[in-house]
């Protein structure tokens, strides 16, 4: 496990097969945890947010796969946050055993400024998070980074078709980030993407099988 700033006031808790994220001052004077990692990291994860933080006052969950919500428990536990979570993640409420505090629906905009974008496919509401007043978007799962394909650093793709509930679905998706501005991508596997994101996903979709652009 590792801690490292990744741009001002963000910070990713990096565990072996995903990382969190922890924002500082969205909104003001707030810690917000991003994701819980897997059960097995939660006692770490608690840890690091103590000793680096304190405590947070809020954990928003992206979706409902194990290594997003698994430490979950050890984190309610131990602060007490607010919970945020998509209100039609039937995979995540059927998992947990917490009641959201605030349940969000595509296009919502959390406090914070923080706009909800649905990406349905690699689950039925994979949530990605769109941080406006920094033109940074948090991927949820809707994207990694092309390196954990084996592909140069740099780049995006979609999560690897067996980890998807409909593959075509989580690629033709993706087409809805474009009407957003965004110049940094944040993903949880793989690395993360600071130089021309929005044209590199463009590029990328410009090339598949499916384009429902007219």
């Amino acid at each position: 496990m590792s801690l490292q700033s990744v741009i001002n006031d963000i910070y990713a808790i990096q565990f072996e097969h995903v990382r969190t994220y922890v924002l500082e001052n969205q909104p003001e004077g707030t810690i917000t945890l991003i994701d819980t990692a897997f059960e097995e990291n939660g006692e770490e994860l608690v840890e690091t947010i103590e000793n680096e933080f304190g405590s947070i006052d809020r954990v928003i969950i992206t979706h409902g796969d194990h290594g997003h919500h698994g430490g979950l428990d050890h984190v309610m536990e131990a602060f007490d946050p607010e919970l945020v979570a998509a209100d039609n993640e039937s995979k995540l409420h059927e998992a947990i055993d917490y009641e959201p505090d605030v349940r969000f629906e595509d296009d919502d905009v959390l406090d914070g400024n923080i706009r909800v974008i649905q990406i349905p496919g690699h689950t039925d509401a994979t949530s990605a998070l769109l941080l406006q007043d920094r033109d940074i978007l948090i991927s949820g799962d809707a994207l990694d980074g092309a390196d954990r394909a084996g592909l140069p650093e740099g780049y995006l793709l979609p999560p690897p078709a067996l980890f998807n509930e409909d593959h075509e679905a989580a690629e033709i998706n993706l087409y809805d980030l474009l009407q957003y501005d965004f110049d940094t991508v944040l993903v949880f596997h793989g690395s993360n993407v600071f130089e021309n994101p929005k044209q590199k996903l463009d590029d990328f979709l410009v090339e598949r099988e499916w384009d429902p652009r007219p």
